[in-house]
């Protein structure tokens, strides 16, 4: 926040200090300043290691900085250490590759020299999974992936596509744009996850309606062990004889190896996208609403519901308007809520919403979705409920 009272991250947000400061007791007066210098121990190198992959990686980096940011993941209290406090132990050394072959260099030298390996993709886990053991004596290496990065191949007759696991969601959705094909996952953290950590904490997305969820989607996933490489035989999305050896990687948080690569399903663009969203007089109507949609098997790709407090946050949240016509509307928006229905602001709830596919799909969803919704007493809403 600058000193102008409205101005947040660069945006004028006219309503959010005052909420935030009524609701929820905000003190926009408290400052608590970042620690200058983050404490940070000295690496533990294993120089054979080291002297054994150095020509033949990308980078191999020990420089602090480097070394704290690939040892930390997303969740409040790592984020708090790092602003605050410190970490017990950080990795010794970040080596980065950008090939499947790097990779197999990297995980037979850890073996030959017993060096202990964390993979590395966009850094938002949430499990704690990055953190290092204080206890643990060998040199701990980060390996970082975003390197590998590439749609290698994509094949519109099987509709599949090859993709390295370094690659962030969003440059992913770019590049496979460039072929008129979508992959649709998109979970929360779509800017700076990978695709090869999707594969690895067993993601969901927003669009799970229509695209699945990453086990839905993935047919087959290269990976590097301590014992080789490993992979399906073939890339057919089912055998009925064995264990599937993508249900072992699934989920598996990087303890079995590194993921280079996966071929995976993907999808024609859909020719239809809409917004959409409902708002209901309180979370009882809402709630027994998704409940009928469940029900109904008519399910967009994305359909939210969110409560009280968080319908309130997204109001707080519109930035300022600068047509007055819209801001017109709104007002009447709001009277119409408040005056002619009678909700109250302090129970409302909204649900959000995605429709994906063709004209006819889409329109079906809206005229079921719409219909259940005014059953429950839900008022359509435009994209910025």
């Amino acid at each position: 926040m600058t000193g102008s009272r409205y101005l947040f991250s660069g945006m004028k947000l006219p309503h959010f200090r005052e909420w935030a400061e009524k609701e929820i007791g905000l003190d926009f007066h408290l400052r608590t300043p970042p620690q200058e210098e983050i404490p940070v121990q000295d690496p533990n190198l294993n120089e054979d290691f080291i002297r054994e992959i150095k020509d033949k990686v990308d980078e191999v980096n020990t420089e602090k900085i480097c070394r704290l940011m690939h040892s930390h993941g997303h969740t409040m209290q790592e984020i708090y250490a790092l602003r605050y406090g410190q970490f017990d132990r950080v990795v010794d050394c970040v080596v980065y590759i950008n090939s499947h072959e790097q990779a197999e260099t990297v995980v037979k030298a850890a073996v030959k020299h017993n060096v202990v390996l964390i993979p590395y993709g966009g850094g938002t886990n949430v499990t704690q999974a990055l953190l290092c053991n204080k206890e643990e004596k060998r040199m701990i290496v980060s390996v970082d992936v975003q390197r590998m990065n590439r749609v290698k191949w994509v094949d519109k007759t099987n509709m599949t596509a090859c993709i390295e696991a370094g690659i962030m969601g969003r440059d992913l959705e770019k590049e496979l744009s460039k072929f008129q094909v979508v992959l649709g996952h998109e979970p929360d953290s779509v800017e700076f996850s990978t695709l090869g950590g999707w594969i690895s904490t067993r993601a969901s997305g927003m669009k799970k309606n229509v695209y699945g969820n990453i086990e839905d989607i993935v047919i087959n996933v290269k990976i590097v062990t301590p014992i080789g490489t490993i992979t399906k035989s073939s890339d057919y999305p089912r055998i009925s004889s064995g264990p599937d050896l993508n249900e072992i990687i699934l989920g598996s948080e990087g303890n079995f190896g590194i993921i280079t690569e996966a071929i995976l399903r993907v999808r024609e663009v859909p020719k239809v996208r809409r917004y959409g969203s409902i708002v209901f007089p309180d979370w009882e109507s809402g709630y027994k609403f998704m409940y009928d949609v469940a029900r109904s098997r008519v399910w967009p790709a994305s359909i939210r519901l969110v409560d009280n407090i968080q319908f309130q946050f997204g109001m707080a949240l519109k930035p300022e308007m600068h047509s007055k016509l819209k801001e017109y509307i709104d007002k009447l928006k709001k009277a119409y809520l408040l005056d002619v229905k009678g909700f109250d602001p302090n129970k409302m709830t909204a649900v959000t919403l995605l429709f994906e596919g063709n004209a006819e799909t889409v329109s079906h969803q809206e005229k079921t979705i719409y219909s259940l919704a005014s059953k429950h007493g839900g008022l359509k809403g435009g994209r910025d409920c």
